[in-house]
């Protein structure tokens, strides 16, 4: 294995991310929502995340989706038909694509970074697209909370601490959502007492299984059958605290939380 290779395997962790530039790579720093890259302005260099996190976005006129957050040890390519900003100040090492690429063909172990991104990618766009065709707000929000809970949740009495390293306009841009439908949903559910806020950075989920019901319920839920071109017209599900299980299932007790 090359000298260099090294320098990337395994960049899964910040303590992964070597401490100087590998041979040929140029720092560079970034303030918060400086614009490393934008679709269409030429550049065409490759470039790993030394430190801090970058957001990998859509934007039109009113609204913004984003794709991705990449972090340290994550690399990625300019060369994008989306918009890639800094979320934090960040460090960031760039080389050129052509350089890269000889190199990556003297040594493929350079590779496995760049492909985990791209999965990212494309798992984080795919699933935008089906949360945006088939799941309203409420279970967009209820699916990321539980995602969270079983990533970065800690066991905290009966529930769960998590903690939040996003603001409600990163999770909104997430969800495809605004700030102020998601900042107003974490309040109901704040009065209603299916997760609590411990200041900005962290979350309480009392009950794990009061979520997944709510998402069961906000989610997609079409009959048995119904063609896949074809949209079964659907009530808007209710928010309120006390979750009703779907028709079907074996229960239909109210779950109260």
């Amino acid at each position: 294995m090359h000298a260099h290779a090294t320098a990337f395997v395994g960049l899964a962790t910040p303590a992964a991310v070597p401490a100087a530039p590998p041979a040929g790579f140029v720092p560079r720093r970034l303030a918060r929502g400086q614009v490393l890259c934008a679709p269409g302005d030429g550049r065409n260099l490759v470039f790993c995340v030394a430190s801090g996190r970058l957001r990998v976005h859509l934007s039109g006129t009113n609204r913004e989706l984003t794709l991705a957050f990449l972090e340290p040890g994550d690399v990625y390519s300019t060369h994008s038909p989306a918009w890639v900003t800094a979320a934090a100040a960040a460090t960031v090492w760039t080389i050129d694509t052509r350089a890269f690429l000889h190199r990556l063909s003297e040594d493929p172990a350079l590779l496995p970074p760049v492909m985990a991104v791209l999965g990212r990618l494309l798992t984080g766009a795919v699933g935008l697209v089906e949360d945006l065709a088939f799941r309203e707000v409420p279970a967009r929000l209820a699916r990321f909370v539980l995602g969270l809970v079983q990533r970065r949740g800690e066991p905290c009495g009966e529930g769960w601490r998590v903690p939040l390293d996003l603001s409600l306009e990163d999770i909104a841009s997430l969800l495809g959502s605004t700030r102020q439908t998601v900042s107003a949903l974490v309040s109901q559910w704040q009065r209603e007492g299916v997760l609590e806020r411990r200041g900005r950075r962290c979350l309480r989920i009392p009950s794990a299984h009061a979520l997944q019901a709510l998402e069961r319920v906000a989610g997609r839920c079409e009959p048995a059958g119904t063609s896949p071109g074809r949209r079964t017209r659907r009530p808007r599900a209710p928010h309120s605290a006390t979750v009703y299980v779907p028709p079907g299932a074996e229960s239909r007790e109210p779950i109260p939380l």
